[in-house]
């Protein structure tokens, strides 16, 4: 390992790229965090300069100015282990929604702005006597690999999804046997399913999203398999545990996935500390709220930072919850909220409670949440395995559809909601799930069972000898 200069962590300086996307800062913030701890190290976060204004409301910051970074305090009490925030352009300042760009467009500008940037950014780095020694990067942003390798550092990818998705790309990428299905015929039968070594049968809908219809994410993520390929044995890290995903992850050659998940950092979840997120978390109290409910009554809802629904799906929501007579706290941010969805609407009937934006982190260690009704992003279905907090799932892209197949027929802790007409999962479909995960049956008491399981078996994983724990520091001994 590098020295440390002054005390200081100026040893490992690692820069870690990622996209103007609540779900991929997330764990580039919490990684970093446990990486600035271990190494004693600098780990400088550089997402896009529109998420950087949001994330930091009064900062003047332009791409590629690391003089107007802002910083967290040092994590460890030697005043080493620091945590940095600086931006690059990606051709977007003015934060338009990922959703409404068109894939190949943002896949251009990303790279074009994103590299020219990043890479000025690395030259005042060095300039500035703090030099960038290992580059870590997210999905979508294999271009950072060709600035690592100007620079002669390490180039790392950052895995944000579950073992088990990657190594549905590789086979997928590799042409396994297993992906020699065609057309939609077997798309709409039921009974058509694929088997790759270590997963569970899938369905075609239970595959990534941009397998069944490809655009430029497809071949984004191709090439983070080309750019591992150019390598004897690359390295990988990846946002699980080994115990969780165990079958997969040893079928897997040619490559060392490392698992360090899960990347959840609960030092944000004191009560004075407010997340420091892409929206404004509410301000009401709502773990007040909270904590005036009996243990495991409420239904936790909340579908990520870019899935938008529409008026009729968000009414069919609100009706099963209403419904079902539980308490529930919904996450509706105010840019997904449809014309004509009123919260004081919403919350005139029932026993909810509608926020805009919470610290999921600290909702779902609540004693009081009972489920978790969710989209199925890799981080909201992590942070509920680490909590313990069973999960009705409601796909919508990425990987979401097979984070649900997993949870349910993998690990037993989650229910899929299957849509009806109109695509759209009915208020009686909701009842259902709900009854299934809130009840008192057998299987009630199973999906429970299973989700406290792996609740500690994520717990060992990251105890000072746990599996995860290990390789992160092992990984950077290896650097």
């Amino acid at each position: 390992m590098p020295e440390m200069v002054n005390g200081h962590g100026q040893g490992h300086h690692f820069l870690m790229v990622t996209m103007a996307a609540q779900g991929q800062i997330n764990p580039a913030r919490h990684l970093a965090r446990r990486l600035a701890r271990t190494a004693k190290a600098r780990v400088t976060i550089s997402t896009p300069l529109s998420s950087h204004r949001r994330l930091f409301p009064g900062s003047l910051a332009a791409a590629g100015e690391p003089d107007d970074m802002a910083e967290e305090p040092p994590l460890n009490p030697d005043g080493s282990g620091v945590v940095a925030y600086a931006p690059y352009f990606d051709g977007f300042g003015d934060g338009t929604h990922p959703n409404t760009i068109d894939p190949d467009f943002l896949m251009e500008m990303l790279k074009s702005h994103g590299s020219r940037t990043l890479a000025a950014m690395a030259r005042n780095f060095a300039a500035g006597g703090r030099p960038v020694t290992c580059i870590l990067y997210t999905i979508l942003l294999t271009w950072a690999t060709d600035i690592a390798r100007d620079l002669d550092v390490t180039a790392i990818h950052y895995w944000i999804q579950p073992a088990s998705v990657f190594a549905i790309y590789y086979h997928y990428f590799h042409d396994h046997p297993g992906f020699s299905f065609t057309a939609t015929e077997e798309e709409e039968d039921s009974s058509f399913s694929l088997e790759l070594p270590g997963l569970p049968y899938l369905r075609v809908k239970d595959l990534p999203s941009i397998i069944i219809t490809p655009n430029a994410y497809l071949s984004a993520h191709m090439d983070i398999f080309d750019e591992l390929s150019k390598s004897d044995k690359p390295k990988v890290l990846v946002n699980t545990f080994y115990q969780l995903e165990a079958p997969v992850i040893d079928q897997i050659t040619g490559l060392e996935l490392i698992t360090i998940g899960p990347i959840v950092d609960k030092s944000s979840m004191a009560k004075e500390v407010r997340s420091r997120d892409l929206f404004n978390e509410d301000m009401d109290d709502y773990m007040e709220w909270l904590d005036k409910q009996d243990e495991r009554s409420v239904v936790y809802v909340a579908f990520g930072s870019l899935t938008r629904f529409s008026r009729k799906q968000v009414e069919e929501l609100d009706l099963g919850l209403k419904e079902s007579g539980l308490p529930y706290l919904w996450v509706l941010r105010k840019d997904s909220r449809p014309e004509g969805v009123w919260v004081d609407r919403i919350l005139k009937e029932g026993k909810g409670k509608v926020v805009q934006w919470c610290s999921q982190v600290r909702v779902l260690d609540h004693k009081a949440v009972g489920c978790f009704v969710t989209h199925g992003g890799w981080n909201s279905t992590f942070e509920a395995v680490a909590s313990g907090v069973p999960m009705l799932m409601i796909p919508q892209r990425l990987d979401q559809a097979t984070n649900a197949r997993l949870a349910e027929v993998a690990w037993g802790i989650g229910v899929r909601l299957e849509a009806g007409e109109e695509g759209l999962v009915e208020a009686a479909e909701l009842r259902r799930g709900l009854n299934v995960l809130m009840g008192e049956g057998e299987r009630s008491r199973e999906i429970r069972r299973k989700a406290e399981e792996w609740k500690e078996k994520a717990r060992e994983a990251l105890e000072e000898e746990g599996s995860s724990s290990r390789n992160l520091k092992a990984f950077v001994n290896s650097l």
